[in-house]
């Protein structure tokens, strides 16, 4: 009777481990479209790159894990992550298997250009060069060799310290816009001569040659600059558009400032001006609105922070190129609308923590 029990009672614990190991071995392998479409199902495009994330290592092929690594890429691009694009946008890259059934189809080349101009966004330039001299740079695809020659020109004048260090950079679109190689990417040719020069003739030509597109419309002020670094880190000449771009880079404003805090710049009658710089170990949620090379900048933009109520700050990040940026936050309230409140007031910002 007793040997009886024993047993029942073994049995009993062993099943009892089963039961609890059960959900770890059962979970079922899953296509890319049933992640994805599942994915779509979430309030925000936050929560559906959290789902697409936790379920990707249960994607029943390698082509299924390169397809959901180029979605999630795809929305962590949309919200301004873009170190975390770029580093997916590379795996799915590095995965030879074919696009998931159901799914876009995208070729491994296209994905490290996606690589490439996600790392320009995020100031990682040294990154964006390692890709672009993989063997993308001896792509038959025309179109993929005129963005790799765009992009090589991007990441140098990202580099550049000074309007004079730019005329390299500068002769070499001008001849790319005469090649009819380089076409298909002729509108951004343009602006980025017109942004450097402040010429009208590239102007002219995008008006004439790309009457809609978007490129033309941020030559008429219709249209606001978005998400290329050249846009806030380049030298350039005095130019109608402002100096103080917003800037969308929310993996630099992740970087922890240094210690020592400043709360406030004295101007030279002693009072407090411009509250520069502030810096923080504690992890709290900001609103990022301008990340520049220039502190000057960064001081502006806190300047008409201040006027409309908002208490502005910088703090700073060098990055691994050896350049220092000072980027410009305000932190966020306790029931979370600062965004909001500072869209209301014309300021472009993203919540970064």
């Amino acid at each position: 009777m007793k040997n009886s029990m024993r047993q029942f009672a073994k049995k009993i614990i062993f099943l009892s481990g089963l039961f609890f190991l059960f959900p770890v071995f059962s979970q079922e392998k899953k296509s890319a479209k049933q992640i994805y479409d599942k994915a779509l199902e979430e309030e925000n495009v936050q929560e559906s790159i959290a789902f697409i994330r936790s379920n990707i290592d249960f994607s029943s092929t390698q082509g299924d894990r390169r397809s959901l690594l180029y979605v999630m890429a795809s929305l962590q691009e949309q919200l301004g992550l873009y170190n975390e694009a770029s580093r997916n946008y590379a795996l799915a890259a590095g995965i030879a298997a074919p696009d998931a059934a159901g799914l876009p189809k995208v070729s491994a080349e296209q994905l490290v250009i996606d690589a490439v101009r996600t790392a320009l966004c995020a100031g990682e330039f040294e990154t964006a060069d390692s890709y672009l001299n993989s063997a993308v740079r001896s792509t038959k695809n025309e179109s993929i060799r005129a963005y790799v020659n765009l992009y090589s020109v991007w990441s140098d004048l990202c580099k550049a310290t000074s309007v004079e260090e730019t005329a390299e950079s500068r002769a070499l679109l001008n001849a790319y816009i005469t090649m009819p190689s380089m076409k298909s990417v002729k509108p951004a040719l343009l602006l980025t001569l017109w942004y450097l020069t402040d010429e009208k003739q590239y102007a002219d030509s995008l008006q004439k040659e790309f009457p809609y597109s978007p490129e033309t419309g941020i030559v008429k002020g219709n249209v606001q600059v978005m998400s290329a670094p050249f846009w806030y880190f380049v030298p350039r000449a005095e130019h109608s558009l402002t100096e103080n771009y917003s800037s969308p880079s929310t993996d630099a404003a992740k970087a922890q400032a240094v210690k020592t805090e400043k709360s406030a710049v004295k101007s030279s009658d002693g009072k407090n001006d411009v509250p520069a710089e502030k810096t923080s170990v504690q992890k709290t949620k900001r609103q990022q609105l301008g990340l520049f090379k220039n502190e000057e900048y960064a001081n502006d933009l806190i300047k008409k922070l201040k006027a409309k109520g908002f208490n502005g700050y910088f703090y700073k990040e060098t990055r691994s190129s050896g350049t220092t940026y000072y980027i410009v936050v305000v932190d966020e309230n306790k029931d979370g609308t600062m965004g909001l409140k500072l869209r209301d007031s014309g300021f472009e910002c993203y919540e970064v923590e």
